[in-house]
């Protein structure tokens, strides 16, 4: 569950002005033109009062001097808010605190996150101020909201550059289309965030660096070759909702077998059974930025398929699960009359017939896992991605192909060829390099406009009615006013 709050305008003034004025209508300056505070400057982290009031970054007479900002102010303080997103524009990047700092001063732990965000975002630029605009700022909304409140807050810089303050009509529905999204994986991370990840790996390697699990030499058929470890990680900013989550594996066995598995978590062995395919077992609450990692032994009569999983948080009266879907995240209601991940979620929650495994004994085991904070989830899926997207399991449980931990020769060749193509790369960079400062004595300086360049410039101005493709400035084929 998320409470999501917006707010449509944060300098109304300058919106009905309508002439891309960055500052409130407070006469600050003789000339009203650029009299006014800019807000993004009224912040009360590093401060500056170093701007006049005609100045284009004055910061009011002292921090939170403005009735705009104080509104921000109270309503982060009256709730307890996980991400904030301050949308300005333009220039396709992602900027991020401490814009007041020529380094990254951030903790390891938060720079992960950021850059799981940045990485579903797509932006080419990303940072702090001064690593994406070049110069730093003071008294900066994001600044404030991630020193004050420890809110994730991030200022996206949407539209292309080409289309400036005003971009083309036809550009307008993408950039809301992507926006959009990125807007929802935001919302996402507030909460609990979900991967699953699922490896298999010999049974006999196991068994040396732990006990034996009871119930190992009863399995009907005889020891499997392979178990399989799930590891079900929280990359979201709060903690899961209940003391257990419900979750559903589809492709651990295929068809419907009646002998039993296993299933090793947190010091217990419990037994499990297969029905339609589908196995459900239920794991303790797992903190925000953590991880538990459960082990199937499986029966040797299960067929090994394309492995789905289900999860659903045990809220007061929630009946929706998280699965997978080509790799997004899709939400499904519980109904075991139907395929796929209605029927999947159905037995995630233990609906009509769907039973938990049973408990058989306690063995050592291993609590919650942090996440490392240097590294983070290097994932590379699309948005949404709760459950683990769909992952075809390249073996049969009775086979000799097993994956394998260490480096296969195959992937130190393909690692040598790679490092080639670097080296070639950064060759040709130094030479491109070398010859931009040699031409730069040639090239005949241009006069830049002082101002964003408005609707009617587009219109008789051909040489801004760029038709190149950037990010965020293709046409999606329709016009949001068609």
């Amino acid at each position: 569950m998320r409470e999501v709050w917006f707010v449509p305008f944060v300098n109304p003034d300058g919106y009905v002005a309508n002439q891309v004025i960055r500052k409130n209508r407070r006469p600050t300056c003789r000339s009203s033109k650029n009299g006014g505070v800019d807000l993004n400057r009224n912040f009360g982290v590093h401060w500056s009062s170093g701007f006049d009031g005609c100045n284009e970054e004055h910061g009011g007479k002292q921090p939170f001097s403005e009735p705009e900002t104080q509104a921000l102010k109270t309503i982060c303080e009256d709730n307890s808010f996980k991400t904030a997103m301050n949308f300005h524009a333009y220039g396709s990047m992602l900027t991020h605190p401490y814009n007041w700092a020529n380094t990254d001063l951030l903790p390891a732990e938060d720079k992960a996150v950021y850059k799981e965000i940045a990485r579903v975002f797509g932006f080419k630029k990303f940072g702090t101020a001064i690593q994406t605009v070049g110069y730093t700022t003071t008294g900066e909304s994001d600044d404030w909201m991630y020193s004050a409140r420890h809110i994730i807050s991030m200022s996206p810089e949407v539209g292309p550059e080409s289309g400036g303050f005003w971009p083309p009509r036809s550009e307008i529905a993408g950039i809301n289309s992507r926006n959009f999204d990125r807007t929802s994986y935001v919302v996402l991370k507030a909460g609990m965030e979900l991967m699953v990840e699922g490896a298999y790996q010999r049974l006999e390697e196991f068994l040396q660096k732990g006990p034996r699990p009871p119930g190992l030499d009863d399995l009907v058929g005889g020891i499997p070759e392979s178990l399989l470890q799930i590891r079900i990680s929280n990359l979201g900013l709060s903690s899961s909702v209940g003391k257990v989550l419900h979750v559903g594996i589809q492709g651990v066995a295929v068809g419907t077998p009646g002998d039993g598995g296993l299933l090793l978590q947190d010091g217990k062995t419990q037994q499990l059974f297969a029905a339609n395919g589908i196995i459900s077992f239920q794991v303790g609450t797992i903190e925000k930025r953590s991880s538990r990692t459960v082990w199937i032994i499986p029966a040797r009569s299960w067929q090994a398929g394309t492995l789905l999983t289900c999860v659903a948080e045990a809220a007061s009266g929630s009946r929706v699960c998280h699965c997978s879907s080509s790799g997004r995240e899709i939400y499904a209601l519980p109904d075991s009359t139907i395929s796929g991940s209605s029927k999947l979620c159905a037995a995630a929650l233990g609906v009509q017939g769907f039973t938990t495994a049973e408990p058989i004994a306690e063995v050592p085991g291993v609590a919650q896992t942090r996440i490392p904070a240097t590294t983070g989830f290097a994932t590379t899926a699309p948005f949404f991605q709760i459950a683990s997207g769909t992952t075809r399991l390249p073996f049969s449980l009775g086979q000799e192909k097993l994956m394998e931990s260490s480096s296969l020769p195959g992937d130190l060749s393909q690692d040598t060829v790679s490092a080639t193509w670097l080296l070639l790369a950064l060759g040709i960079t130094f030479v491109g390099m070398f010859l931009c400062l040699f031409m730069q004595s040639y090239v005949v300086p241009r006069a830049v406009a002082r101002r964003a360049p408005t609707a009617l410039d587009y219109e008789r101005i051909p040489g801004l009615q760029v038709s190149r493709v950037e990010e965020d400035s293709d046409d999606l084929g329709f016009s949001p006013h068609a």
